[in-house]
């Protein structure tokens, strides 16, 4: 490693969904250097290493023991990541590792534990709250623009794929190409596989907002309740989009408190978007002196409808824009570019952070807080009763 040039390896880098995005987001990061890519699929890594002028691994064994690499970017299934992450800090590398962060607290805490112990930096890899719209709205919060922040509201509507990236994916769905999201084991989310994916965004996101005040993510704004709803039966929607389990029930709705009183909600609306006026993932923060409507992934006005801004402040009765729509998003129809754009900004505080010294702003140990905060959300539903995220054992698993 340079003062100025981190050499990074991408393990996972032939995936469908999210390798794509580090990739792009690598390439646009200037102190990067994409030193090697690995996969187990020697053909396939072969011609991206090609591609990228990258050095070719297809044993991460390989990727540990070569002293040129300083940092390692894991696109791996979640089953891996304590394994993975674990090694990299003993061979002395930093990691940025994707969410969700592992299956388990106990694995989480080791995580943590061994890149603190090697002295090394581990960032999970929660690009939402790198996003360019929930940004600018938290720099609105600690302004003072909407005063205290009372409640975060969060929704996920439809995803639109855009028809680009439909026919790279072959017609089929995100999970479709990913099967592991919706397994209950390899997912780690047992009867509800897909919130194991979704739910540390949703959690992180209102986090980073609620806590806006206070200029950190600090544990006055862990959850301290979370009451989580499930479907009691199958919905054609559900089978068809994947967001639920192999039954098709899905988590419809979670209500959760934070320790410095501010409350939040996350629902998810599956249908088509023909039948609703806004699409993706959206928030509106209700603070004591106004409000923020806020366009996160794949979010906007469905196709047809007229565009919307990602970013309206309400207060006294005026609405004032404070971000347009930039609708130059490569996977979803939306008002926001969302899926580069937000991987590449987490990639370049990531790479900056381990040059400069400094800590990073999305530690594993805030990974470790959404995740107890979403095994918390799991338990909720198949037990139908309210959890306290502490009160989740550090060995319990979801299957």
């Amino acid at each position: 490693m340079t003062s100025d040039r981190l050499n990074i390896a991408l393990v996972g880098a032939t995936g469908k969904v999210a390798a794509p995005a580090h990739l792009n987001g690598l390439a646009g990061v200037a102190k990067a250097n994409l030193y090697g890519v690995c996969d187990i699929d020697a053909d396939r890594v072969a011609k991206l290493a090609e591609a990228t002028s990258a050095k070719a691994f297809t044993s991460f064994e390989d990727v540990l023991a070569d002293p040129n690499i300083d940092a390692i970017d894991l696109v791996t299934p979640p089953f891996v990541h304590a394994e993975q992450t674990i090694a990299a800090a003993r061979a002395g590398k930093h990691v940025y590792c994707e969410k969700p962060m592992a299956h388990s607290l106990a694995d989480a805490d080791a995580m943590v534990t061994a890149h603190q112990e090697a002295g090394t930096t581990l960032m999970i890899g929660e690009s939402y709250v790198f996003h360019e719209p929930i940004v600018v709205a938290r720099k609105a919060i600690e302004n003072g623009d909407i005063g205290v922040v009372l409640h975060v509201r969060e929704t996920k509507g439809p995803w639109l794929m855009r028809i680009e990236e439909a026919s790279r994916l072959g017609g089929r769905s995100h999970e479709a190409n990913v099967p592991w999201r919706l397994d209950p084991e390899l997912s780690g989310g047992g009867q509800f596989p897909w919130i194991m994916d979704h739910a540390p965004h949703f959690f992180a996101t209102a986090r980073y907002l609620a806590s806006a005040s206070s200029g950190t993510l600090t544990a006055s704004t862990d959850v301290s309740l979370v009451t989580a709803h499930s479907q009691t039966g199958a919905t054609p929607s559900e089978r068809v989009s994947g967001t639920g389990a192999p039954t098709g029930q899905a988590i419809t709705n979670v209500a959760w408190s934070f320790e410095n009183e501010a409350e939040s909600s996350w629902h998810q609306i599956e249908s088509g978007g023909h039948a609703v006026p806004r699409i993706g993932f959206r928030v509106n923060i209700h603070g004591s002196n106004g409000s923020l409507f806020v366009f996160g992934e794949g979010g906007g006005s469905p196709p047809g409808e007229p565009t919307v801004p990602a970013v309206v402040l309400h207060k006294y009765g005026n609405l004032q824009v404070i971000l347009e729509e930039d609708p130059t998003d490569r996977v979803w129809y939306s008002n926001n570019n969302y899926y580069d754009a937000s991987h590449q900004a987490a990639l370049e505080h990531w790479v900056d952070s381990i040059l400069g010294g400094r800590p990073v702003r999305y530690s594993g140990e805030d990974g470790r807080t959404e995740l107890a905060a979403t095994l918390a959300t799991i338990k909720s539903a198949g037990e139908r009763r309210s959890i306290v995220p502490t009160d989740v054992p550090l060995d319990w698993t979801a299957y």
